[in-house]
């Protein structure tokens, strides 16, 4: 009796685990972070219920560290973009200044419930 017949699943639920695998890595391309928790929340459930073999482990490693770049990426990016907006808040702030209106007397915006 092979190992898989002793284990019934066991085959598809590797399959599951690589299918989830490359789908958060194409959401981490496309930047659905959501589909991207998904995927690996789904793929953690597979997991525990099957022990993949060593070739199939190193792939999910290699996906992940793929996966892990693009989170990277977009943390630099989100990290660039905060920085730009705080600089024209800054520069923003110095011009009402420099015109004499004071920051207290910025527009306040109210919302009712």
């Amino acid at each position: 009796m092979s190992p898989s017949s002793s284990h019934p699943g066991s085959s598809h639920d590797r399959r599951s685990i690589e299918q989830l695998t490359i789908q958060a890595l194409k959401a981490a391309r496309a930047g659905d972070w959501d589909q991207v928790d998904a995927c690996y929340s789904e793929r953690g459930l597979s997991l525990a219920a099957c022990k993949p073999d060593h070739t199939v482990a190193q792939q999910l490693l290699i996906m992940d560290e793929e996966i892990r770049q693009a989170i990277l990426l977009a943390q630099a990016g989100m990290s660039a973009l905060l920085a730009e907006a705080s600089h024209v808040t800054r520069h923003l702030r110095q011009l009402r200044e420099s015109s004499g209106q004071l920051a207290s007397d910025s527009v306040t915006i109210h919302r009712e419930a």
